[in-house]
């Protein structure tokens, strides 16, 4: 049976690991990318999927969809830039030879 201090003591243990998680992310070059990505983007809520596309991809193929994302216009944009930034990196993936 679980108790309010069990409940807490698991919820402090995942926030441990979340913050641990961010520290090691960001102490690493494809989490400076993701941070790069995320807050130019306006999608700091997606931080985790533009670590593992950083993870996926070559930098040089990854900044180049941001900045094509960043030339468009935002009444040209339907979701956001982030949905547009995942949508692209779907489409072009082939184009991506930097490995």
């Amino acid at each position: 049976m679980k108790t309010k201090n069990n409940v807490n003591d698991n919820d402090k243990k995942k926030e441990f690991v979340y913050e641990y998680d961010f520290s090691y992310m960001f102490s690493t070059r494809e989490g400076m990318i993701a941070k790069e990505l995320a807050e130019g983007l306006d999608d700091t809520k997606n931080i985790r999927y533009y670590f593992s596309v950083a993870l996926n991809h070559s930098e040089r193929y990854l900044m180049e969809v941001y900045r094509k994302v960043q030339e468009t216009p935002i009444q040209n944009i339907k979701k956001s830039r982030g949905a547009l930034f995942t949508y692209l990196i779907k489409k072009y993936e082939h184009f991506d030879t930097d490995d």
